[in-house]
């Protein structure tokens, strides 16, 4: 297992989608395992607790689990329609993506922190009714 303590490398992304042009972050860890590495996308609904939480969140996520974590923050409600829709195109560049991110296509994982996990969610069951490849199991969260 990876060290908690390995640096993560981080980089900003601008992402061109449905509701409007994202900031994302990609988290890539250590040189622990061998790439390439499942593709975490880690969703938020921006609330009270500032950024850097979330910041610090994928860091713990992309140094315990050893994934690629792409990381996106939203204002809005993770049940607005629009919302939904966007992150699913945010999947869809993150799956044509996954090789340059040096992750692993055919390993895709979807999570969220508070109302970004009934986002994550939502887009778990889209991607089940548009016949998608499956998604790798929701994390074990204590």
């Amino acid at each position: 297992m990876p060290s908690a303590s390995a640096p993560c490398r981080v980089a900003e992304l601008h992402l061109r989608t449905t509701v409007d042009d994202r900031s994302a972050r990609v988290y890539w860890p250590g040189p622990t395992g061998p790439p390439p590495r499942p593709l975490l996308l880690q969703f938020e609904i921006g609330g009270p607790e500032p950024a850097d939480d979330f910041d610090a969140l994928c860091r713990r996520l992309c140094r315990s689990h050893d994934f690629v974590v792409l990381s996106v923050r939203y204002a809005r409600s993770g049940q607005d329609p629009a919302i939904v829709s966007d992150a699913m195109h945010t999947l869809e560049w993150a799956a044509d993506h996954a090789s340059a991110l040096d992750a692993d296509p055919a390993r895709l994982l979807v999570e969220g922190r508070g109302s970004g996990s009934a986002l994550a969610e939502s887009v778990r069951r889209r991607t089940q009714q548009f016949g998608w490849p499956p998604l790798l199991p929701p994390l074990p969260f204590p």
